[in-house]
């Protein structure tokens, strides 16, 4: 999405949020770096997502964003895993960072801009999934974030991580519905870019899996019922941060380009402002507890995993 940004779009520049990677710097080195800039960030650490908004901050310096996109994601199935917060952390990387990277830029996104969070049909556990993956049972946000408690229902391992994983996509989903209404200036929306064979979302399972879901499924992608090529989403989302019309997508779920419903608990009100509340207070706690950044002018709950 970001090298067609840059290619299809000469006005813009972008802002790209990520940790260090051999990948990051080969990419970073064939960009023009007056139109690219990468911020050190890890998702894993709210401390390192403070100190990448307040680097993204100096570098817009008073220029207002257009677009953010939010896309960032893991599926954790080997085992209970926790942040540097000690959260689980699905939860953690996948919901509370862009959370609080969505909180941090919220102030510095143009009138009429797009705030963009990546959800998934998994959030729906009546919704069809290609591969299967196992589906959340609703727990309150604090339950979510404990690893000793979330989704324990299933046993620990891939069911586990799977459920996770689709609950973070739910609490994406109802993040955005919650800033489309707390935050009138701009217009906020989730996207599901479906099943994206090729990516390295699989990694951590066995050779077999990843070797078919890294080789053999992309090229029978466009066959496939709910999958789609990394091209024809990377597509769906340059679409949405640039052409599509921000205002009639608010609060919205758009499948790739087409607006679908919605879980009946993805338009829960109750349980959207208790995803915020608990989400805020996170990040004000954990901040708090650690010294080199609490005293930041970070505003939560008002600057991808990319930012543009």
């Amino acid at each position: 999405m970001v090298e067609r940004l840059l290619a299809e779009q000469p006005d813009w520049r972008v802002i790209l949020l990520a940790r260090p990677s051999a990948h990051v710097s080969e990419f970073a080195a064939t960009a023009d770096p007056a139109r690219l800039s990468v911020v050190d960030a890890d998702l894993a650490n709210l401390a390192s997502v403070a100190r990448s908004m307040s680097a993204v901050t100096k570098l817009l310096d008073g220029e207002a964003i257009d677009a953010v996109a939010l896309n960032a994601g893991l599926q954790a199935v080997d085992g209970d895993r926790f942040s540097a917060d000690g959260l689980e952390l699905s939860f953690a990387v996948n919901h509370l960072a862009h959370f609080f990277i969505a909180s941090c830029l919220a102030p510095h996104i143009r009138t009429g801009g797009r705030l963009i969070f990546t959800s998934s049909e998994v959030h729906d556990p009546e919704a069809f999934c290609l591969m299967g993956i196992a589906r959340a049972v609703w727990q309150s946000p604090d339950v979510l974030a404990d690893g000793a408690r979330s989704q324990t229902h299933l046993p620990e391992g891939v069911e586990r991580g799977e459920a996770r994983y689709s609950a973070s996509k739910l609490l994406n989903l109802m993040s955005a519905r919650h800033f489309a209404a707390t935050e009138p200036r701009f217009s906020t929306y989730a996207f599901n870019p479906s099943v994206v064979p090729g990516t390295d979302i699989a990694r951590e399972r066995n050779i077999l899996q990843i070797l078919s879901w890294k080789y053999l499924l992309p090229a029978l992608a466009p066959v496939l019922p709910g999958a789609r090529s990394i091209g024809r989403s990377a597509g769906d989302l340059l679409w949405l941060a640039t052409e599509a019309d921000a205002e009639t997508l608010r609060g919205h779920y758009v499948d790739g380009r087409t607006v679908q419903a919605g879980s009946d608990e993805s338009r829960d009100p109750e349980k959207i402002e208790a995803v915020a509340g608990v989400s805020r207070a996170l990040i004000a706690r954990h901040l708090a507890e650690t010294p080199r950044v609490s005293s930041l002018s970070t505003p939560v709950g008002s600057v991808e995993d990319s930012a543009a």
